[in-house]
Protein backbone atom coordinates (compact mmCIF):
# COMPACT_ATOMS: atom_id res chain seq x y z
CA UNK A 1 0.00 0.00 0.00
CA UNK A 2 1.32 3.77 -0.76
CA UNK A 3 2.46 5.95 1.85
CA UNK A 4 -0.31 8.62 2.06
CA UNK A 5 2.43 11.19 3.34
CA UNK A 6 4.87 10.26 0.57
CA UNK A 7 2.22 9.98 -2.27
CA UNK A 8 1.25 14.00 -1.36
CA UNK A 9 4.51 15.37 -1.08
CA UNK A 10 6.06 13.54 -4.18
CA UNK A 11 3.20 15.24 -6.04
CA UNK A 12 4.76 18.85 -5.37
CA UNK A 13 7.75 18.67 -7.46
CA UNK A 14 11.00 21.05 -6.91
CA UNK A 15 9.52 23.09 -9.44
CA UNK A 16 6.18 23.72 -7.87
CA UNK A 17 7.63 24.35 -4.85
CA UNK A 18 9.90 26.84 -6.05
CA UNK A 19 6.63 28.66 -8.06
CA UNK A 20 4.60 28.56 -4.67
CA UNK A 21 7.85 30.13 -2.78
CA UNK A 22 7.49 32.66 -5.44
CA UNK A 23 3.80 33.31 -4.60
CA UNK A 24 3.47 33.20 -0.80
CA UNK A 25 6.44 35.53 -0.90
CA UNK A 26 8.74 32.40 0.71
CA UNK A 27 11.98 30.75 0.36
CA UNK A 28 11.46 27.49 -1.20
CA UNK A 29 13.29 26.13 1.29
CA UNK A 30 10.56 26.71 3.87
CA UNK A 31 7.95 25.79 1.45
CA UNK A 32 9.54 22.09 1.17
CA UNK A 33 9.73 22.21 5.21
CA UNK A 34 5.67 23.36 5.66
CA UNK A 35 4.39 21.03 3.49
CA UNK A 36 6.51 18.04 4.67
CA UNK A 37 4.53 19.09 8.25
CA UNK A 38 1.59 20.22 6.86
CA UNK A 39 0.68 17.01 5.14
CA UNK A 40 1.24 14.53 8.22
CA UNK A 41 -0.91 17.19 10.44
CA UNK A 42 -3.80 17.31 8.47
CA UNK A 43 -3.55 12.78 8.22
CA UNK A 44 -3.14 12.64 11.82
CA UNK A 45 -6.93 15.12 11.71
CA UNK A 46 -7.97 12.80 9.56
CA UNK A 47 -6.68 9.70 11.72
CA UNK A 48 -8.64 11.57 14.66
CA UNK A 49 -11.60 11.73 12.77
CA UNK A 50 -11.81 7.94 11.62
CA UNK A 51 -12.23 6.59 14.55
CA UNK A 52 -15.89 6.37 14.67
CA UNK A 53 -18.22 5.44 11.89
CA UNK A 54 -19.90 9.19 11.74
CA UNK A 55 -16.66 10.61 11.48
CA UNK A 56 -14.95 8.05 9.20
CA UNK A 57 -18.65 9.50 7.30
CA UNK A 58 -17.72 12.58 7.43
CA UNK A 59 -14.35 12.22 5.51
CA UNK A 60 -15.88 10.27 2.63
CA UNK A 61 -18.26 13.85 2.42
CA UNK A 62 -14.46 16.11 2.28
CA UNK A 63 -12.94 13.37 -0.12
CA UNK A 64 -16.05 13.62 -2.33
CA UNK A 65 -15.67 17.45 -2.56
CA UNK A 66 -12.25 17.48 -2.63
CA UNK A 67 -12.27 14.86 -5.87
CA UNK A 68 -15.61 17.14 -7.80
CA UNK A 69 -13.56 18.21 -10.34
CA UNK A 70 -11.05 15.65 -10.51
CA UNK A 71 -8.17 14.27 -8.02
CA UNK A 72 -6.52 17.39 -7.65
CA UNK A 73 -2.85 15.23 -7.30
CA UNK A 74 -3.37 14.05 -10.68
CA UNK A 75 -3.86 17.94 -12.10
CA UNK A 76 -1.71 19.80 -10.11
CA UNK A 77 0.63 21.60 -12.07
CA UNK A 78 -2.26 22.98 -14.21
CA UNK A 79 -4.11 23.86 -11.10
CA UNK A 80 -1.12 25.90 -10.03
CA UNK A 81 -0.36 27.39 -13.40
CA UNK A 82 -3.65 29.21 -13.85
CA UNK A 83 -4.65 32.34 -11.44
CA UNK A 84 -8.21 31.11 -11.03
CA UNK A 85 -7.57 27.65 -10.91
CA UNK A 86 -5.48 28.32 -8.06
CA UNK A 87 -7.21 30.59 -6.12
CA UNK A 88 -10.45 28.18 -6.44
CA UNK A 89 -7.91 25.64 -5.24
CA UNK A 90 -6.97 27.18 -2.25
CA UNK A 91 -10.54 28.61 -1.70
CA UNK A 92 -11.45 25.19 -1.30
CA UNK A 93 -8.60 23.95 0.28
CA UNK A 94 -9.26 26.91 3.51
CA UNK A 95 -12.61 24.66 4.02
CA UNK A 96 -11.21 21.33 3.39
CA UNK A 97 -8.47 22.16 6.13
CA UNK A 98 -10.89 23.39 8.61
CA UNK A 99 -13.12 20.59 8.15
CA UNK A 100 -10.26 18.00 8.48
CA UNK A 101 -8.23 20.03 11.99
CA UNK A 102 -11.51 21.56 13.42
CA UNK A 103 -10.92 23.20 16.03
CA UNK A 104 -7.24 22.83 15.87
CA UNK A 105 -6.58 24.43 12.94
CA UNK A 106 -5.30 27.58 14.49
CA UNK A 107 -2.81 25.80 17.10
CA UNK A 108 -1.76 23.50 13.52
CA UNK A 109 -1.64 26.84 11.67
CA UNK A 110 0.79 28.71 14.37
CA UNK A 111 3.18 25.37 14.78
CA UNK A 112 3.57 25.19 11.16
CA UNK A 113 5.16 28.95 11.11
CA UNK A 114 7.21 28.12 13.76
CA UNK A 115 8.20 25.21 12.40
CA UNK A 116 9.57 26.42 9.11
CA UNK A 117 10.05 29.53 9.59
CA UNK A 118 7.13 31.00 7.45
CA UNK A 119 4.80 33.95 7.85
CA UNK A 120 1.50 32.70 8.95
CA UNK A 121 -0.25 34.00 6.36
CA UNK A 122 1.87 31.43 4.40
CA UNK A 123 1.05 28.44 6.81
CA UNK A 124 -1.94 29.35 5.98
CA UNK A 125 -2.02 29.38 2.64
CA UNK A 126 0.13 26.08 2.76
CA UNK A 127 -2.37 24.27 4.67
CA UNK A 128 -4.86 25.43 2.09
CA UNK A 129 -2.86 23.94 -1.11
CA UNK A 130 -2.19 21.01 0.96
CA UNK A 131 -5.80 19.74 2.20
CA UNK A 132 -7.22 18.28 -0.96
CA UNK A 133 -3.88 17.12 -1.70
CA UNK A 134 -4.17 14.85 1.17
CA UNK A 135 -8.06 13.91 0.42
CA UNK A 136 -6.84 13.12 -2.94
CA UNK A 137 -4.94 10.46 -2.25
CA UNK A 138 -7.20 8.97 0.34
CA UNK A 139 -9.44 8.88 -2.36
CA UNK A 140 -7.14 7.45 -4.99
CA UNK A 141 -6.19 5.00 -1.77
CA UNK A 142 -9.28 3.67 -1.21
CA UNK A 143 -10.27 3.42 -5.19
CA UNK A 144 -14.27 3.90 -6.85
CA UNK A 145 -16.24 2.36 -3.91
CA UNK A 146 -14.81 3.89 -0.41
CA UNK A 147 -16.79 2.72 2.71
CA UNK A 148 -16.34 4.19 5.79
CA UNK A 149 -15.16 0.59 7.21
CA UNK A 150 -12.09 1.16 4.81
CA UNK A 151 -11.38 4.58 5.44
CA UNK A 152 -10.64 3.53 8.90
CA UNK A 153 -8.68 0.59 7.52
CA UNK A 154 -6.87 2.96 5.73
CA UNK A 155 -5.89 4.83 8.25
CA UNK A 156 -5.04 2.29 10.93
CA UNK A 157 -2.45 1.48 8.32
CA UNK A 158 -0.94 4.48 7.69
CA UNK A 159 -0.93 5.40 11.49
CA UNK A 160 2.72 4.94 11.86
CA UNK A 161 3.75 6.06 9.04
CA UNK A 162 1.45 9.56 9.93
CA UNK A 163 3.04 9.97 13.31
CA UNK A 164 6.60 9.34 12.18
CA UNK A 165 6.37 12.38 9.91
CA UNK A 166 4.82 14.98 12.49
CA UNK A 167 7.21 17.46 13.49
CA UNK A 168 7.80 17.47 17.10
CA UNK A 169 4.61 18.48 19.46
CA UNK A 170 2.45 18.29 16.35
CA UNK A 171 0.83 15.08 17.57
CA UNK A 172 0.04 16.32 20.84
CA UNK A 173 -2.66 18.53 19.61
CA UNK A 174 -4.61 15.40 18.10
CA UNK A 175 -4.37 13.57 21.20
CA UNK A 176 -2.42 11.02 19.01
CA UNK A 177 1.72 11.89 19.65
CA UNK A 178 1.93 11.39 23.38
CA UNK A 179 0.21 8.14 23.24
CA UNK A 180 2.28 6.94 20.00
CA UNK A 181 5.67 7.98 21.84
CA UNK A 182 4.23 6.25 25.35
CA UNK A 183 3.49 2.97 23.51
CA UNK A 184 7.34 3.07 22.01
CA UNK A 185 8.92 3.83 25.52
CA UNK A 186 7.22 1.33 26.85
CA UNK A 187 7.96 -1.35 23.80
CA UNK A 188 11.53 -0.83 24.31
CA UNK A 189 11.81 -0.69 28.17
CA UNK A 190 10.38 -3.86 28.02
CA UNK A 191 12.71 -5.61 25.76
CA UNK A 192 15.91 -4.07 27.20
CA UNK A 193 14.97 -4.69 30.79
CA UNK A 194 13.48 -7.94 30.94
CA UNK A 195 12.89 -9.12 34.70
CA UNK A 196 15.55 -6.47 35.80
CA UNK A 197 12.42 -3.93 34.84
CA UNK A 198 10.51 -5.90 36.71
CA UNK A 199 11.98 -6.19 39.51
CA UNK A 200 12.34 -2.17 39.84
CA UNK A 201 8.97 -1.27 39.12
CA UNK A 202 7.32 -4.31 41.28
CA UNK A 203 7.79 -2.10 44.61
CA UNK A 204 5.32 0.81 42.95
CA UNK A 205 2.73 -2.03 42.02
CA UNK A 206 3.00 -3.56 45.72
CA UNK A 207 2.39 0.40 47.31
CA UNK A 208 -0.37 1.13 44.66
CA UNK A 209 -2.39 -2.00 45.43
CA UNK A 210 -2.00 -1.65 49.09
CA UNK A 211 -3.43 2.02 48.43
CA UNK A 212 -6.41 0.37 46.12
CA UNK A 213 -7.45 -1.64 49.34
CA UNK A 214 -7.50 0.80 52.01
CA UNK A 215 -9.41 3.26 49.62
CA UNK A 216 -11.81 0.10 48.69
CA UNK A 217 -12.00 -1.48 52.29
CA UNK A 218 -12.84 1.96 53.90
CA UNK A 219 -15.51 2.82 51.54
CA UNK A 220 -17.20 -0.50 52.24
CA UNK A 221 -16.75 0.19 55.85
CA UNK A 222 -18.77 3.48 55.46
CA UNK A 223 -16.23 5.29 56.77
CA UNK A 224 -16.53 9.11 56.72
CA UNK A 225 -13.29 10.48 54.77
CA UNK A 226 -11.97 14.12 55.15
CA UNK A 227 -12.14 16.29 52.28
CA UNK A 228 -10.14 19.53 51.05
CA UNK A 229 -13.30 22.13 49.49
CA UNK A 230 -12.52 22.12 45.77
CA UNK A 231 -13.80 24.77 44.41
CA UNK A 232 -16.73 24.17 41.83
CA UNK A 233 -15.62 22.58 38.19
CA UNK A 234 -16.19 24.94 35.68
CA UNK A 235 -19.80 24.69 32.94
CA UNK A 236 -18.04 22.39 30.51
CA UNK A 237 -17.53 19.63 33.43
CA UNK A 238 -20.91 19.88 35.60
CA UNK A 239 -23.11 16.92 35.72
CA UNK A 240 -26.43 17.47 35.12
CA UNK A 241 -28.83 18.55 38.49
CA UNK A 242 -30.09 16.03 40.26
CA UNK A 243 -33.43 16.56 40.13
CA UNK A 244 -35.88 15.27 37.34
CA UNK A 245 -36.76 17.95 34.86
CA UNK A 246 -40.59 18.85 34.78
CA UNK A 247 -42.63 16.80 32.26
CA UNK A 248 -41.89 18.57 28.50
CA UNK A 249 -44.99 20.10 26.80
CA UNK A 250 -46.87 18.03 23.48
CA UNK A 251 -44.23 18.25 20.98
CA UNK A 252 -46.66 19.29 17.53
CA UNK A 253 -46.79 17.05 14.69
CA UNK A 254 -44.55 17.18 12.14
CA UNK A 255 -45.02 18.77 8.76
CA UNK A 256 -43.90 18.09 5.51
CA UNK A 257 -42.27 21.34 3.74
CA UNK A 258 -40.64 21.29 0.13
CA UNK A 259 -37.71 22.93 -0.26
CA UNK A 260 -36.41 24.35 -3.58
CA UNK A 261 -35.73 21.96 -6.29
CA UNK A 262 -38.21 19.40 -4.87
CA UNK A 263 -36.31 17.44 -1.97
CA UNK A 264 -38.46 17.75 1.28
CA UNK A 265 -38.24 17.89 5.18
CA UNK A 266 -39.91 16.83 8.06
CA UNK A 267 -39.86 19.37 11.02
CA UNK A 268 -41.86 20.61 13.81
CA UNK A 269 -43.38 24.07 14.01
CA UNK A 270 -41.39 25.72 16.45
CA UNK A 271 -37.82 23.77 15.97
CA UNK A 272 -35.04 25.26 14.30
CA UNK A 273 -35.32 23.52 10.74
CA UNK A 274 -38.81 24.70 10.61
CA UNK A 275 -37.74 28.32 11.62
CA UNK A 276 -34.78 28.65 9.23
CA UNK A 277 -37.21 27.08 6.02
CA UNK A 278 -39.72 29.27 6.52
CA UNK A 279 -37.63 32.35 7.01
CA UNK A 280 -35.63 31.50 3.82
CA UNK A 281 -38.86 30.69 1.87
CA UNK A 282 -40.25 34.28 2.83
CA UNK A 283 -39.34 38.05 2.65
CA UNK A 284 -38.08 38.50 5.61
CA UNK A 285 -34.78 40.01 4.94
CA UNK A 286 -31.92 39.31 6.83
CA UNK A 287 -29.70 38.98 9.66
CA UNK A 288 -31.68 36.50 11.71
CA UNK A 289 -30.60 34.73 14.56
CA UNK A 290 -32.04 30.80 15.18
CA UNK A 291 -31.23 29.01 18.58
CA UNK A 292 -30.22 25.23 17.77
CA UNK A 293 -32.85 23.13 19.60
CA UNK A 294 -32.27 19.21 19.89
CA UNK A 295 -28.38 19.78 19.56
CA UNK A 296 -26.23 18.89 22.60
CA UNK A 297 -22.74 17.94 22.94
CA UNK A 298 -20.86 15.24 25.59
CA UNK A 299 -20.19 16.82 28.74
CA UNK A 300 -16.89 18.60 28.90
CA UNK A 301 -16.27 18.31 25.14
CA UNK A 302 -17.41 19.81 21.84
CA UNK A 303 -18.32 15.98 20.39
CA UNK A 304 -21.98 16.14 19.20
CA UNK A 305 -24.31 13.33 20.78
CA UNK A 306 -26.20 10.78 18.51
CA UNK A 307 -29.37 12.47 19.08
CA UNK A 308 -27.89 15.93 17.96
CA UNK A 309 -27.36 14.26 14.38
CA UNK A 310 -30.76 14.68 12.48
CA UNK A 311 -30.99 18.64 13.68
CA UNK A 312 -28.02 19.01 11.71
CA UNK A 313 -28.82 16.96 8.94
CA UNK A 314 -32.12 18.77 8.54
CA UNK A 315 -30.07 21.93 9.07
CA UNK A 316 -27.65 20.52 6.02
CA UNK A 317 -30.34 19.39 3.72
CA UNK A 318 -32.07 23.36 4.02
CA UNK A 319 -28.72 25.16 3.27
CA UNK A 320 -28.45 23.07 0.96
CA UNK A 321 -31.72 23.89 -1.63
CA UNK A 322 -30.42 27.50 -0.72
CA UNK A 323 -26.87 27.46 -2.09
CA UNK A 324 -26.91 31.57 -1.89
CA UNK A 325 -27.34 31.32 1.75
CA UNK A 326 -24.49 32.77 3.98
CA UNK A 327 -24.79 31.58 7.46
CA UNK A 328 -22.74 31.72 10.40
CA UNK A 329 -22.74 29.46 14.09
CA UNK A 330 -22.08 31.09 17.05
CA UNK A 331 -21.25 29.28 20.28
CA UNK A 332 -21.95 30.37 23.96
CA UNK A 333 -21.98 29.02 27.61
CA UNK A 334 -22.49 30.16 30.84
CA UNK A 335 -20.66 32.25 33.52
CA UNK A 336 -19.46 28.51 35.38
CA UNK A 337 -15.88 28.33 35.43
CA UNK A 338 -12.59 30.15 33.63
CA UNK A 339 -13.96 32.52 30.82
CA UNK A 340 -10.95 31.62 28.63
CA UNK A 341 -11.20 27.45 29.02
CA UNK A 342 -15.25 28.12 28.11
CA UNK A 343 -14.37 30.52 25.18
CA UNK A 344 -12.27 28.27 23.79
CA UNK A 345 -15.13 25.17 24.45
CA UNK A 346 -17.10 27.75 22.73
CA UNK A 347 -14.95 27.96 19.53
CA UNK A 348 -15.09 24.29 19.61
CA UNK A 349 -18.30 23.78 19.46
CA UNK A 350 -19.34 25.96 16.64
CA UNK A 351 -16.19 24.50 14.95
CA UNK A 352 -17.92 20.97 15.44
CA UNK A 353 -21.00 21.83 14.01
CA UNK A 354 -19.64 23.33 10.82
CA UNK A 355 -17.66 20.89 9.91
CA UNK A 356 -20.84 18.30 10.21
CA UNK A 357 -22.37 20.86 7.84
CA UNK A 358 -19.56 20.26 5.22
CA UNK A 359 -19.08 16.69 5.85
CA UNK A 360 -22.82 16.74 4.77
CA UNK A 361 -22.55 18.64 1.54
CA UNK A 362 -22.89 22.36 2.68
CA UNK A 363 -19.89 24.48 1.30
CA UNK A 364 -17.11 25.58 4.10
CA UNK A 365 -17.37 29.07 2.78
CA UNK A 366 -20.92 29.18 3.24
CA UNK A 367 -20.69 28.33 6.90
CA UNK A 368 -18.79 31.01 9.11
CA UNK A 369 -18.08 30.29 13.22
CA UNK A 370 -17.67 32.01 15.99
CA UNK A 371 -17.06 31.44 20.06
CA UNK A 372 -18.15 34.06 22.37
CA UNK A 373 -17.64 31.63 25.64
CA UNK A 374 -19.96 33.61 28.63
CA UNK A 375 -20.89 37.20 27.04
CA UNK A 376 -24.47 37.71 25.57
CA UNK A 377 -26.05 35.77 28.17
CA UNK A 378 -29.90 35.68 27.33
CA UNK A 379 -31.29 34.85 30.94
CA UNK A 380 -30.35 34.88 34.41
CA UNK A 381 -26.80 32.80 35.67
CA UNK A 382 -27.78 32.44 38.76
CA UNK A 383 -29.91 30.10 38.60
CA UNK A 384 -29.32 26.86 36.76
CA UNK A 385 -32.37 27.53 34.45
CA UNK A 386 -31.07 30.89 33.33
CA UNK A 387 -27.41 29.05 33.26
CA UNK A 388 -29.32 26.17 30.72
CA UNK A 389 -30.47 28.89 28.56
CA UNK A 390 -27.48 30.49 28.10
CA UNK A 391 -25.53 27.03 27.14
CA UNK A 392 -26.74 27.38 23.45
CA UNK A 393 -25.61 27.37 19.71
CA UNK A 394 -27.00 29.42 17.63
CA UNK A 395 -27.10 30.04 13.75
CA UNK A 396 -26.96 33.24 12.10
CA UNK A 397 -28.60 34.05 8.37
CA UNK A 398 -26.32 36.66 7.03
CA UNK A 399 -27.69 36.82 3.99
CA UNK A 400 -30.12 35.58 2.29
Amino acid sequence: MSNLVQTVLGAVTPDLTARLGSLFGESSGAVSKGLSAAVPALLAGALQQSSTTSGANGLLGLVGQALGAGNPLDRLPTLLGDEAERASLLGQGRGLADGLLGPQTGSVTDSLASFAGLKGGSAAQILALAAPLVLGAIGKALGPSPTPSGVQSLLADQRASILGALPPGLGSLFGLGGAARAAETGAAATTSAGRGGFAKILPWLIAAAIILALIFGLRNCGARQAETPVAPPPETTQAPPAAPAPAPAATPAAETLTLPGGATISVAPGSIGYGVATFLASNEPAPKTFVFDNLNYDTASNALTGESRPTVETLAAILKAYPNVQSRVVGYTDNQGDPAANKTLSDARAATVKRELVALGVGAERVETAGMGEADPIADNATEEGRAKNRRTELVIVKK
